[in-house]
Formats: C-alpha cells, structure tokens, sequence
C-alpha cells in the first residue's frame, strides 16, 4: 500500500510540472513569430483637398443698354399746323441712350486675398453704339435735311475690390466696386445736310467735330454677380454692372465742307479749346483759327449685363 501511495504521489507530481511547462508553451505559440506575414486592415484612402491657385484671368464682354443721365442728341422735324403756313410747328424726339451704350471687352486679373475677398485690376475697351439723329424741315421756299453719328470709344483700367456675400461649393454671389479711369480713343460727331430752295442752287454740307483732346473720363464702377464652376480651373460668370464716368473735352477740330451744286467745294476749320477760364480771345495754330471757350463735362453712365470666364492658376 504504501508503495502504491508513492507511486500515486509520484504522478501527481509529474502531471503537475506538466501542466505547468504546457502554460507558457501556448503562450508562446499564439504570439506571432517577427518573421511571420502581417495583415493589416486598410483605413479607407481619403482623398487630399485640391490646392487651387489664388491667383486668376478673366475675360469678359459687357453690353450696355441703359444710360441714365447721359449726354443724349435730340432729332427734330417740322409739321405743317393745317390753315397755317408750313413750319410753324417742329417735333423733336430724344435718343432713347446716350454717351455709354453699346458693347465693350475687357481683361482683368486678380488675387483672392481670402474666402470672401478678392483684388483685382481690369482692362477694357467701350466700342460705343454710333448714336444717330436726323432733321428736316419744310418751309414755303425750301427744304433742309441734316443727320449726324456720335462715334466714342473709351480704354478703361478698373482696380476693384470683390465681396462675396453667399458662397457654395458649386457657385458664389458677390459684388463689386471699383474706381474707373478711362482715355477717350476717339470722339466724333459728324454731320452731313442738304439744303435745297425751291429755286436755284442747292447746297451740300459735311460737317466733323473731332474732339481729339480729352480729360480722363473718371468715375467708378458697382457689379452684382453670380459666378459658377465649370471644372477645377474654369468658372463662369454673369454680371449687372453700373458704369459712372464723365470727362471734359479739351481741344476739338471742327471742319466744314459745303458744295453748292455747280461749283467747288468750300473748305472751312477752326479749332476751339476748352478751359476752366479764359478769355474770348483769337489766335493761330498751324494756320487755323483757334479760339477760347468754357470747359464742360461729357457724362458716359451705362447700366447693362456682362458674361465671362475665369481661369485659375
């Protein structure tokens, strides 16, 4: 018995330091050997945000089709009052837009400063509507018919200042104001008539003031606009611009041609400068008359609509 009790102690303990050595065995096994593949889970890629130039160009065609407050020609025409002689009566019709009408183009460039500021500098040309008017009257012993054109174009350059006011990811609104300064290219009106007695000669005139001496045409600007993306550098835009300009002319060429039928043509011109003050004096310039007058501001208003694009750099 006690031998059996020895032998029952003896495993006891062998089963003991067994289980013992087989704990840190598995231990062992279930942590993964330094040369073992290892698999790890992938965080799904997140895409870097697009980093956009802050710098851009713009290009830009701009129609005007109102001009309030600007200089406007008038046409006139005479009407027989029925019982009464011809010409006691003459009808007159303003032009519907002034000085500032018509197409223009323009550049521009610009840095956005932040998410709702933006500088910029903007160039462009007003290629002007030829504003027309037309005369005629009709007396007892004659008939006289007379037109005239305006042609005015006017080179810009416009700092400006933009606000966004509602921005989206896909569009944004905004206004703008800008200072304007702008050099008269070409300012002419010219003139054609016809003067015809009910007998003798008629007389055919042309007439052309070439105002080729001007102040800067100053004033400023105010937009309101939507601008909208088109890709990741392309954007479109649509605008309502006001435009406020005026200017005084400095020096202008008249000249006059008049052919009375059946004889040469007679040639005629002068030049009138314009000043603040002065005196109604005459004097001579490459052999022309020239004489003194008071100063006078020109008004170019216009209010129309503008589309573009915008490239990001």
């Amino acid at each position: 018995m006690t031998t059996h009790r020895y032998f029952t102690l003896f495993f006891l303990l062998v089963a003991s330091f067994a289980t013992a050595q087989a704990q840190p065995t598995i231990a062992l096994n279930t942590i993964k050997r330094s040369d073992d593949p290892v698999t790890t889970e992938n965080a799904p890629r997140m895409p870097k945000a697009a980093i956009e130039s802050p710098f851009y160009v713009k290009i830009y065609g701009f129609y005007g089709l109102l001009t309030p407050g600007s200089q406007v020609s008038t046409s006139y025409t005479s009407l027989p009052i029925t019982g009464m002689p011809t010409n006691t009566a003459t009808s007159y019709k303003n032009n519907s837009t002034g000085l500032g009408a018509g197409p223009r183009a323009g550049i521009g460039i610009g840095l956005i400063v932040s998410d709702f500021i933006n500088l910029g500098i903007d160039a462009d040309m007003l290629f002007g509507s030829a504003l027309t008017t037309s005369d005629n009257y009709n007396a007892s012993n004659y008939t006289s018919t007379s037109s005239s054109s305006t042609n005015f174009k006017v080179l810009s350059i416009i700092p400006n200042i933009t606000f966004k006011a509602l921005s989206r990811p896909s569009y944004y609104i905004y206004n703008r104001l800008g200072l304007v300064g702008g050099i008269v290219m070409d300012y002419q009106v010219n003139s054609t008539s016809l003067y015809a007695p009910t007998s003798g000669a008629s007389t055919a005139s042309v007439y052309q003031n070439d105002y080729r001496k001007n102040s800067l045409a100053i004033g400023y600007q105010a937009a309101l606009g939507i601008q909208f993306r088109l890709s990741q550098s392309l954007r479109g835009f649509a605008e309502v611009i006001a435009y406020n300009q005026s200017f005084q002319p400095k020096e202008n060429l008249y000249k006059s041609t008049n052919t009375k039928t059946g004889t040469a043509p007679s040639v005629y011109s002068y030049i009138t400068q314009y000043s603040s003050q002065g005196t109604s004096t005459t004097t001579k310039q490459d052999g022309l008359d020239v004489y003194q007058s008071p100063s006078y501001n020109v008004v170019m208003n216009s209010i129309g609509l503008s589309v573009g694009l915008m490239f990001r750099f």
